[in-house]
């Protein structure tokens, strides 16, 4: 019986779990195509009123500097170029002396263009820094929530999922708030004016353009629904892809020792044939709405056009104002265009913030109550209480049964027994990484669900027997463990830990840069850090899970001396396979299959026989 996820396992569970995911999104998709999502991104962005504020005013000075030119192209053509006396009823309403010259027109066009740009300029630039200022907080409000969850989530969700989301995902939406959304409220609000001063310069000529409406459309609703869905398979499939990538990169050397390159490879490979399929076929329909918008709309327009020109040939209106709606209409058929492509970008959007959103309203399993208990200068008695736990992923078999405890202050514990015990599971109860089904743990007489999960893991300095170094130096990996430590503090804890002889060979000391995860390190190295880590925590309970697994004879009887006068003031537990680094602890607890079938000191468990007689017999025969 296992109590700690077996990799295989977790893998298996999290690929089902996964998948499962996967085919519920699906389902929700059929039933959620609209930008619907955008909404949950709404609060990001109204954090910002001034730059909103500013976008906004912008936004509609460019648009009706846009609208205003088309005024100058109709003047020009009804009064300049010599037809001021075809049209004197009209352009005597100019404030120009000389009507018929056609340069002041030109000059006109020259300064509206000129505020035009500036005023687009001004938009861009504000939509832009309001688009970066709520990705940067998008990503830092999804990191911290990601940061809060429970270890239950991340063996159902790959973290190449989570980061894909978390940078993929929220690069397309700063991309869709600084730059999609913006054309596309520029083209809603210059199309709307545009066809509103349409509607004055010829009512029946706006009806014409209006009957061209429905033709693009409704494909163009019918074709965006589709291109959500493959927008959204497709950022699925390059999550999945990422996800393999960080699986295989981050085990590049297993891989390699198992010779499954090729194998790993043909993994990506499909996962990014998935991506490309779902991104060719959106972008094809894609295409097919932009040969509907453009295609019909221009033929549409040219039809319009000649009905107008008949029209001006007949007196109805003038050429003037032919020019002034051919000018409105390619105004209203350019933005529409753009809103039609602008929309298929807000769509893949909201496809992005939909994914996004189940990230932040993901629930952490532990959570801190309303009123939580302080705890001050603990002592360090543990209490367990009746505790039964199975983990999530297999919740019929029983990783603890029935566990009663009690560890004094001081006291120094060894858990010992065979794989999958329960060892391991005891530690991650007491750090609250899970809540038991039935009983209690307890610090200090209060039990654990009555502080905070920050408040009861400040009071554990916990030793892996892998534990995770990060990049960055020597000095930074062993100041994780208090953060504002002075160097002395590190350099001591370094030398308690016997890291200090290693770390000043270095390059550069304790600035040297280790690398991605430390690889730079030996496994003893490695572990020699982590230890250093854990003395410079300085909490009132040490775990030790196989922490002196990776060291050498020599390095683990250095660090067994550092370990003992360590824990003299210290409640310390420690997970050992190896009996003889527990020889001489105050108590043994032998757990087997979730349970406690015996404890007391080496020398009483040896006489009484049993499990650990067995082990002890095996191990120390062995390694005579």
């Amino acid at each position: 019986m296992r109590t700690t996820p077996n990799t295989n396992d977790m893998d298996r569970s999290a690929g089902a779990n996964f998948a499962q995911n996967m085919q519920r999104d699906k389902a929700h998709r059929k039933k959620s195509r609209s930008l619907k999502p955008l909404r949950k991104i709404w609060p990001f962005i109204t954090k910002y009123p001034l730059l909103l504020s500013l976008f906004v005013f912008f936004l509609f000075a460019a648009s009706f500097a846009s609208l205003l030119l088309t005024y100058a192209f109709k003047y020009m053509v009804d009064c300049g170029f010599g037809n001021a006396d075809n049209n004197a009823e009209i352009c005597s309403q100019l404030p120009i002396t000389n009507t018929s010259d056609a340069s002041v027109y030109f000059l006109i066009v020259i300064v509206v263009t000129l505020a035009g740009a500036l005023f687009g300029a001004a938009r861009f630039y504000t939509i832009s820094i309001l688009g970066q200022r709520v990705v940067t907080d998008l990503r830092t409000s999804l990191y911290n929530h990601i940061t809060r969850l429970s270890p239950s989530f991340f063996e159902r969700v790959r973290t190449g999922e989570v980061v894909s989301r978390l940078t993929t995902d929220s690069m397309l939406i700063e991309t869709v708030i600084g730059s999609s959304m913006s054309i596309a409220l520029r083209s809603l609000v210059g199309g709307i004016g545009a066809f509103v001063i349409m509607l004055f310069v010829s009512w029946k000529l706006t009806l014409m353009v209006l009957g061209v409406g429905p033709l693009i459309v409704i494909p163009v609703i019918l074709l965006g629904r589709r291109i959500q869905r493959l927008s959204r398979e497709g950022q699925d499939n390059l999550a999945t892809a990422s996800s393999r990538a960080v699986e295989a990169l981050s085990s590049i050397q297993t891989v390699q020792a198992f010779t499954q390159e090729d194998m790993e490879r043909a993994r990506f490979q499909d996962a990014t044939e998935s991506t490309y399929q779902s991104n060719k076929s959106r972008l094809g329909v894609r295409a097919i709405m932009n040969i509907i918008s453009f295609g019909i709309g221009q033929t549409g327009m040219v039809a319009v056009l000649w009905y107008g020109a008949n029209a001006a040939a007949a007196g109805e209106i003038t050429y003037g104002d032919i020019a002034q709606f051919t000018f409105l209409a390619f105004i209203l058929m350019m933005n529409f265009g753009f809103v039609i492509t602008t929309w298929a970008d807000l769509l893949r959007a909201a496809g992005a913030s939909e994914r996004i959103v189940e990230l932040l309203d993901e629930v952490p399993d532990i959570i801190a109550p309303e009123n939580p208990v302080p705890l001050d200068n603990a002592k360090g008695r543990i209490d367990v209480e009746n505790l039964t736990f199975s983990y999530p992923t297999r919740p019929k078999e029983k990783a603890l049964q029935g566990i009663n405890l009690t560890v004094e202050p001081g006291e120094t514990v060894a858990l010992v027994g065979p794989s999958g015990a329960g060892k391991t599971t005891m530690f991650q109860l007491l750090l609250r990484f899970y809540d038991p089904q039935s009983g209690q743990i307890k610090i200090d007489g209060i039990a654990i669900k009555d502080l905070t999960p920050k408040t009861l893991r400040q009071q554990f300095a916990f030793v892996q027997q892998a534990t995770p170094l990060f990049s960055g130096s020597a000095m930074d990996n062993i100041r994780y463990g208090r953060a504002g430590a002075s160097d002395d503090d590190v350099i001591a804890a370094a030398k308690a830990a016997f890291a200090h002889d290693f770390i000043m060979k270095l390059p550069e000391g304790y600035a040297t840069d280790l690398g991605e995860k430390a690889l730079t390190l030996s496994g003893g190295q490695q572990q020699r850090i982590a230890i250093a880590r854990a003395i410079l925590r300085d909490a009132p309970i040490l775990l030790l899970d196989e922490a002196t697994s990776a060291l050498d004879a020599e390095s683990e009887r250095a660090v067994q001396k550092a370990f003992t006068t360590l824990s003299k003031d210290r409640t310390t537990l420690v997970i050992a396979h190896r009996l003889a680094t527990v020889k001489k602890a105050d108590r043994i607890i032998v757990l087997e299959d979730g349970k406690i079938v015996d404890q007391g000191t080496h020398t009483e468990l040896v006489k009484r026989g049993g499990l650990y007689a067995r082990l002890a017999e095996l191990q120390f025969n062995l390694e005579g």
